[in-house]
């Protein structure tokens, strides 16, 4: 089975700061959301993780008052797929993420409402 047909897009959104950060997996959300404190651990030094390099979903953790919403399913066939439609909704969207996933290009501009209502 394409592990790719389970894939969504999420947003995190700091409850203190309004911050959102945008994101797409194929992993179940609780799993998803444990990386990224792990790897917010390991970029603060907590309790002996890995060190690791600065990402854009710690601006919406930082706080420790934070919220992870599915916005949409999006079941596709690879990678790229995902990525273009994660781009596409932090591109049209005030997001803290300081780059996309992927370089959208003119066909990937498809028509569509990528706005969120948080």
């Amino acid at each position: 089975m394409n592990k790719y047909l389970q894939s969504y897009i999420y947003y995190i959104k700091c409850n203190t700061t309004g911050l959102i950060y945008i994101g797409s997996s194929i992993e179940p959300m609780n799993t998803r959301l444990g990386k990224h404190l792990t790897d917010l651990r390991g970029f603060l030094g907590i309790n002996g993780n890995k060190p690791r390099a600065y990402r854009s979903s710690f601006e919406v953790l930082m706080n420790d008052n934070y919220e992870m919403k599915k916005i949409e399913d999006y079941p596709c066939e690879n990678k790229h797929q995902l990525e273009v439609r994660e781009g596409l909704f932090i591109k049209n969207n005030n997001t803290c993420n300081k780059r996309l996933p992927c370089k959208l290009i003119n066909k990937d501009l498809i028509e569509g409402n990528f706005s969120l209502n948080v």
